[in-house]
Formats: structure tokens, sequence, C-alpha cells
């Protein structure tokens, strides 16, 4: 059974008012211990393809298996699980802690992951790539293929099923670049799938298969040869991709490290993008203040002005400040629980755009916040009218 197998994989991003096909129906397999290029020319999506293997977004239609598991439609916490143990990554940046050691550094996966003994296993790893002798070493100590391989001792260290590159070598000089392509041969030997992004054919030849992509289409899905191939599915990089039909240079660009999709997306297109779910987080939280504020006032109300007993055969009206209190309370009560339900209902309905537009996390914590804080602020409108009610009837002393 293969590691990785999509079917009519589909990703569309919305840019302005035109829809762009990054992916059109990608159909791939890909075998336990392979070592997979994936090239192409700028906007043919690559990149995207390298963020939905990796769980970092979701497709907007088709299904992709890792290890016979579906994953297109699981949860954020589910795909983070299998982020942490079964996808290594390897970014062209290294996106190392600067203020730690090597070592360290290649902890941070088990920390997550909740391991024991993992120091041992940081070790391990490092001595994998060659570098154990630099372990308690700080980033900016090493050299730049030594950082590369302190990046590739994080990804592996909890023995992931696919190890994931987004041009590993487009900051190193051709000589560390081809030790960095000689690790991760030794590890495909070893069993570990490897799968990387690159636009230069030199480092896409050093792969055992190449696919190349254009369009948002495999357009050539061959071993690879000593020389690149001619005729139209030629591995070139230089063909300008269609500007109506693929996706920015700088959306399909964008490392692995980043979850949300393209970074070249404009400040107004982001802004739209978590619009909706600043706007539920911003109902809901004025509901949760105003439950709270009606609240205080009225415990300070009923302090200064206690409520005299009431009496049938005397009847009075409590004091006007008390008549104002209660008044202002129930319009507290009724105004968050109106509030409550509009941010619940614009957070629901955010988080449903931004499934299928390009960033699903950006704005995902807004959501979340705007669903807890909108809930609570329903219950408690509810529950402190119930609650005061039952408290009237269990305390009332029949007459």
């Amino acid at each position: 059974m293969p590691l990785i197998e999509t079917h009519g994989l589909t990703k569309l991003y919305r840019m302005g008012t035109s829809i762009v096909r990054a992916l059109d129906g990608v159909d791939v397999s890909i075998e336990r211990g392979d070592f997979v290029a994936i090239t192409g020319a700028s906007g043919s999506g690559k990149s995207t393809m390298m963020h939905l293997l990796g769980c970092l977004d979701r497709p907007t239609a088709g299904r992709y298996l890792l290890d016979g598991r579906d994953v297109s439609d699981l949860s954020d916490r589910q795909l983070a699980a299998i982020r942490n143990r079964q996808i290594g990554f390897v970014f062209q940046t290294f996106n190392l802690i600067n203020r730690t050691t090597a070592l360290e550094n290649v902890i941070v996966p088990q920390f997550y992951a909740r391991r024991a003994n993992t120091r041992a296993a940081a070790l391990r790893a490092l001595e994998r790539v060659g570098l154990a002798q630099r372990a308690h070493h700080n980033p900016n100590e090493l050299s730049g293929g030594e950082r590369q391989r302190v990046a590739i001792a994080r990804a592996i260290v909890n023995d992931p099923a696919v190890l994931l590159a987004d041009e590993p070598t487009g900051n190193l000089d051709s000589k560390t670049g081809a030790q960095i392509l000689g690790i991760f041969r030794d590890l495909s030997v070893q069993g570990v799938t490897i799968v990387i992004v690159t636009h230069e054919p030199s480092i896409a030849r050093q792969a055992r298969r190449v696919i190349l992509m254009r369009d948002g289409k495999i357009v050539a899905d061959q071993p690879a040869g000593p020389a690149p191939p001619q005729g139209r599915q030629a591995l070139e990089v230089s063909e300008p991709a269609p500007a109506a039909e693929s996706v920015p240079v700088a959306a399909t660009a964008a490392p692995l490290g980043v979850a949300a999709a393209p970074v070249a997306e404009s400040a107004a297109t982001s802004a739209r993008r978590v619009r909706g779910a600043i706007a539920g987080l911003t109902c809901s939280l004025v509901a949760v203040a105003l439950l709270a504020l009606a609240l205080v006032v009225q415990q300070v109300v009923m302090r200064v002005y206690p409520v005299p007993t009431f009496d049938p055969a005397r009847p009075q009206l409590p004091p006007l400040p008390v008549i104002l209190a209660g008044l202002g309370v129930l319009a507290g009560l009724l105004t968050g629980l109106v509030l409550g339900i509009v941010g619940v209902a614009v957070s629901v309905g955010a988080r449903r755009r931004l499934r299928m537009e390009p960033g699903y996390w950006t704005g995902a914590r807004h959501v979340t916040a705007g669903l807890v804080l909108g809930g609570l602020a329903i219950v408690a409108a509810v529950g402190i009218p119930l609650a005061g009610i039952v408290a009237g009837l269990v305390l009332r002393k029949p007459g």
C-alpha cells in the first residue's frame, strides 16, 4: 500500500474576485522509502502540493490518504498530531531557535509529542546526520550546512514516515547542497520517504523520481535521469506560468513553515479573510463584558439599598435605585444573550469561510475564542435568571 496517495486533489484560492486553481485534480502515489522531487515553473502548484501533503492546509476537493488514512477532513487537533508524529519538515531558511543549542532545537518536536528520553533520541538524530560533536553549539556558531543538518535531525527525531523539504539547498553552496542531498539519500535507504520541492533541475535529478507540475497538474512523472527530459515535458523553470490560471510566484514559493497559504497575499486580502472571525470575537467579548458589568452593578446596588422584606398586607415598591439596577441587569442580560448568539453565529460562518480560503489557520484562534466566549455569554444570560428563580422558590417561606 502506498504511503502517500491522492485522488483528484484540488485546491482553489480566491484572489480578489477570481478563483485560482492552484491544484487541479492531482492523482499521485508515493511508495514508502521513495525519494521524490516535485519541480516545475513558478506558479505550477508545487508548493501548494507540499502544503497539502504536509497537512498544513486543506484541499478544496479530492482525497489525501497518508499511510492508508484519509486525512482530508480531520480536525485541526488531529492534523497537528499527524504533523508531529508522521511528518518531518525541512525548511529553506532552517527555522532554528537561535538562543538554544543544536541539541535543544532537535528536542523541540519531542516536547510537543510529550515523549520521554528526549535527550538520548535527539543525540541519535544528530548522529544520523553526522553532527553529534556540535550538539552543544548554538546555530550562530554553525555553518549553513551544519544548520541545515540540525534542521534535518529535528525533522527525523520523532521517526516520521515522510520527510518534506521545501528548497532544502536554496541557501547553500553547491558542495554543501550535495552533502545535504546525500543525507536525504541515506535516509531514503533507511526507509524514510523523502519528498522535496525544488525549481532546480540539477537538484531534482538527485532524487530517484521526478514529478513535473504545470498549471496545477502533473505533466510528467518519471525516474530521474542523468539529463533533463527534452520537449514539452522538459524540467524547465524559466518558462513563465500563465497568470490567469496559476498561483502567483510568491504564493507558491512560501516555505513549509508558514501554516497560512500564500504569503504574498495583500494586507487587504488577509483583512477580509479574518474580518468575520474578529467580528464574532468582538460580539462575544462585548456580551461577556455587559453581563459582568450588569452583575457588578446589581451587587453594588443591593449592598447599598437592601431590598425590604415583602409584606402582602403592606405592598411597597423597592427604592428607585434598586428598580433601575434591576432594569439595567435585565437589559444587560438580554443584550448579552443577543450578542452572544450573534458572536457564535458569526464565528461559525467565519470558520466555514476560512476552510475554503487560503490560509485557513489565519484567524482560527479568533474563531475559537469567539465561539467559547459567545457560548459562555449565552449560558450566563440564560442561567443567571434561572438560578435566581430557583433560589427564590427554594428560599421562599410559605405564608
